[in-house]
């Protein structure tokens, strides 16, 4: 995976079955990472399990 430039946080994927896809990671209000899309598809964050 590899970080596309800008201010949009895009990201390529560079190997494998996908290799050329393009996605975005969505924020929080705060700017903490929540999800990313790939393909159209939105990959939720799963949050840490508490000890």
């Amino acid at each position: 995976m590899g970080l596309l430039p800008g201010d949009d946080d895009g990201y390529i994927v560079t190997a494998g079955g996908l290799k050329g896809q393009r996605g975005f990671f969505s924020r929080d209000e705060n700017g903490v990472i929540v999800g990313a899309d790939l393909a159209g598809r939105l990959f939720t964050r799963v949050p840490a399990a508490s000890a």
